[in-house]
């Protein structure tokens, strides 16, 4: 036998034997198709397709490390580190009402390696109806105070104790918008500082409104504030635009009680803010501050966005209220993303 005869014998053996087998061979299934997540700018940048829905998500956050100082007339100087981790969690879509939105955060904060504190916030709602658990409108319809990182002394309630619960409505009309909330009543204030917080509310909220209006690259708003338990009242106006590299707010505030909620001042307390975008990374910015009575505070900083997603901003800090002046400032990194 050559060669070539046992390589035909082979092969017509081979032939026999799969042929046999044939009835019994494993075949694998096709793979089911795959659901690539799908990018979503209906609502910005960030966002993408939960797979199966029509739903847009956006995942964010932010790490944070401080150091910082205070000194309080001829106290010696005190300092401390402040580090901050932050989750962002926001979600949107269409529907016959508007859109139909929600917002998560969860912060935990940590002073000196041993005081830490965890935090829950959010907000959600449907077309202009909205309800939170956040900073109130009164803080962020008008963009909260001047550039800086501290922005000055614009209201009372923002972040205490975790933050505000609201039931607000926005109606917008073009480049205009107006808005009404009702806020959940903090209890009594004694000097600015709310007491009583869970045994002293009543059963009537705090009441807030305000309006803004866009003209180009300038923003005009105003509002007022009704603190329920307080029975007072506050005032808030704002205008605020662009020109170029520089930025301009001028924010007025009255309230006729040291105890109101909204802006704890018998008076009236003027915010000053200036910014000057140096280079595409550079940005400086100060806020100055007075009050009827003769105080005023300053505060300026420099922020340095080293690369996308890090930055670094240095802010200080002079005041001079209630006859005692006070230095304070910080040095923070940045991690956003």
């Amino acid at each position: 036998m050559n060669i070539k005869s046992l390589l035909i014998g082979t092969a017509a053996a081979l032939a026999v034997v799969s042929g046999a087998q044939a009835a019994d061979a494993v075949v694998a299934a096709e793979p089911e198709p795959m659901e690539y997540v799908k990018v979503c700018d209906a609502y910005g940048t960030g966002f993408f397709y939960i797979p199966g829905t029509e739903t847009c998500l956006k995942i964010g956050g932010q790490l944070r490390y401080e150091k910082r100082f205070k000194k309080v007339g001829d106290a010696s100087v005190a300092y401390d580190h402040h580090s901050r981790i932050r989750l962002n969690v926001e979600a949107k879509n269409d529907s016959e009402w508007g859109t139909v939105y929600s917002w998560l955060r969860v912060q935990g904060d940590q002073y000196n390696n041993d005081s830490k504190s965890l935090k829950w916030y959010y907000y959600f709602g449907i077309g202009g109806l909205e309800f939170g658990n956040w900073d109130s409108q009164w803080a962020k319809f008008f963009g909260y105070g001047g550039f800086t990182d501290d922005g000055g002394v614009y209201t009372n309630d923002w972040d205490y104790p975790s933050s505000r619960q609201y039931i607000s409505y926005t109606a917008e009309f073009g480049a205009a918008k107006v808005y009404v909330s009702l806020d959940n009543d903090l209890g009594e204030n004694v000097d600015g500082v709310a007491v009583g917080v869970v045994n002293n509310h009543k059963y009537m909220p705090d009441v807030e409104a305000g309006a803004s209006a866009t003209f180009g690259d300038w923003q005009v708003a105003g509002g007022v504030a009704y603190d329920e338990s307080d029975e007072s009242f506050a005032i808030k106006k704002l205008v605020a635009g662009e020109f170029g590299m520089f930025g301009v707010r001028l924010m007025g505030l009255y309230a006729n009680s040291n105890d109101n909620t909204f802006f704890s001042y018998d008076g009236f307390s003027g915010i000053l803010g200036l910014q000057a975008k140096v280079t595409d990374t550079v940005t400086i910015s100060k806020d100055i501050q007075f009050w009827d009575n003769g105080d005023w505070r300053v505060v300026g900083d420099v922020n340095w966005k080293v690369a996308s997603g890090f930055s670094v901003l240095l802010e200080g800090i002079y005041a001079d209220r209630y006859d005692v002046k006070t230095k304070s400032g910080f040095l923070r990194f940045q991690r956003s993303f």
